[in-house]
């Protein structure tokens, strides 16, 4: 079973995505993710994110495999209130910020990230949902540097850490850091790249990649390929699993 720690569904307003948890859990169990941690994309664009977050546990509820990841948002008056809603549920072990989308800087969320350490939920930090060039010009969003999400892991050792979206150099440029923080870890959604997850199992990260797919943004097959090509069976399947399973019990 395959283990996919971020993966989305809803609507994008940009893009004309098969986005509906339906078709995204479809695709990915057609390449065996047989556990999917989705989060609602539609929270991106609403002011209160934990408003789509209700509408999305409903969605979930309808699927023993897909285990909801709320997106919260330290600048909203109520994410106290949100993350223990999360806490109470037993299918969420995971929370998603996006700092880019409100915004706001990490280090205004050290509250919010000091309450999920305590709560034992692991945080999923997006540095990007989609490159710039598919961007409306007038819909710019920049980046977060992933330096932000680890010096927030740094300030928060208790708490499992993963950057959402980095792309293999800024992964490999973490290599250092990534080996020195048991709690910093990096999903491989956006490690595009001839070899690139070979290169990096090479440099001993293989422990701290957690598979992540970013569908239906990006295509499941592409996802998996990337993993199982050029790697031994052990290394995949820890990539693909049982890493995940170590972090988020």
């Amino acid at each position: 079973m395959i283990v996919d720690v971020s993966c989305f569904a809803g609507h994008w307003p940009s893009r004309d995505l098969q986005g509906d948890l339906v078709s995204v859990r479809g695709s990915l169990r057609e390449y065996g993710v047989g556990r999917l941690l989705a989060s609602p994309m539609d929270a991106a664009w609403t002011r209160n994110p934990h408003l789509v977050n209700a509408a999305f546990y409903s969605a979930a509820e309808s699927f023993a495999d897909v285990s909801p990841v709320p997106v919260l948002d330290p600048t909203v008056a109520t994410w106290a209130a949100e993350l223990e809603r999360a806490v109470e549920r037993p299918d969420v072990r995971l929370v998603r910020l996006l700092p880019a989308y409100s915004p706001y800087r990490l280090a205004e969320a050290d509250d919010l990230l000091s309450a999920a350490s305590d709560a034992g939920l692991a945080v999923i930090c997006q540095t990007r949902l989609e490159d710039r060039r598919r961007q409306h010009p007038l819909a710019q969003v920049p980046d977060v540097p992933v330096a932000d999400v680890v010096a927030a892991a740094e300030r928060h050792p208790g708490l499992g850490m993963i950057v959402g979206g980095a792309r293999y150099p800024e992964a490999r440029s973490l290599r250092d850091r990534l080996l020195g923080m048991p709690n910093l870890h990096v999903e491989t959604s956006h490690m595009d790249g001839l070899d690139a997850i070979r290169v990096l199992v090479d440099e001993g990260l293989g422990d701290k990649l957690l598979f992540g797919s970013h569908a239906p943004f990006f295509i499941p097959y592409a996802a998996v390929s990337r993993i199982v090509a050029d790697i031994d069976d052990d290394v995949a399947s820890a990539i693909l699993r049982e890493n995940a399973l170590r972090l988020l019990g």
